[in-house]
């Protein structure tokens, strides 16, 4: 019996198709893919500079683990899709420590965080003068701070907006209530395209960055070393 040549290729050409289909099946089951909130979650782990300055790798609330200063100084929540850049990282001691991390959210939106330390300033009126002078040279925008007092500390915090970089957000300073020295926070987001794809909402950006401003606390030695 002589075989049909082109119904021999077509029925070739199927029954690969199905067995390839159902190989790429197989593997989709076999390896989920892991979802947005696990990715994010895992960024600030995998990244062994960041994990390095996590005081547990357990979260300390919902979306938050605990960063603690290398110097030892101070500590802060930081968020569990945040990245800080290793390279960059500068520490004299335990007198100065500077930072930036990127950190992504879980609904996409993305956003900078800049951290840093100095003992050099007083916190008497002159010293917290020239920390919110630095602040302000630092974003190069005139900004109008806001007081905020309790858990040991003073906080000035001021929003700002940049038209022409598209970024936006908050600068802080944070000092303790004795003592030198205190923590300049820059909180950024950005905005160059479609005003239509940036986010949160002014309301979720403002809450996610005083979030990070007010959890800094200030450490003594011996409450560092637990």
């Amino acid at each position: 019996m002589r075989l049909n040549l082109k119904r021999f290729t077509a029925l070739l050409i199927v029954t690969l198709s199905l067995t390839a289909c159902q190989s790429v099946n197989e593997q989709e089951e076999t390896q989920p893919e892991a979802t947005t909130e696990e990715q994010i979650k895992a960024r600030a782990l995998q990244d062994e500079f960041t994990r390095s300055m996590l005081k547990s790798a357990q979260e300390t609330e919902k979306g938050y683990y605990t960063l603690e200063s290398k110097t030892g100084e101070y500590e802060m929540l930081f968020p569990t899709g945040g990245e800080i850049d290793g390279i960059g990282y500068t520490r004299k001691g335990e007198s100065s420590e500077a930072f930036l991390a990127g950190i992504l959210y879980n609904d996409k939106t993305e956003a900078q965080l800049s951290v840093r330390y100095t003992t050099v300033l007083s916190n008497d009126e002159t010293g917290i003068g020239y920390a919110k002078e630095l602040l302000t040279n630092s974003i190069g925008e005139d900004m109008t701070f806001n007081r905020i007092d309790g858990k040991g500390k003073v906080t000035y915090v001021a929003p700002f907006k940049k038209k022409e970089t598209g970024s936006y957000g908050y600068g802080a300073y944070i000092h303790p209530d004795e003592g030198w020295g205190g923590v300049e926070i820059i909180y950024t987001g950005s905005c160059m395209d479609d005003p239509k794809s940036c986010g949160p909402e002014e309301e979720e950006f403002k809450k996610r960055a005083y979030k990070l401003i007010s959890s800094v606390k200030f450490l003594n030695k011996n409450e560092a070393k637990k």
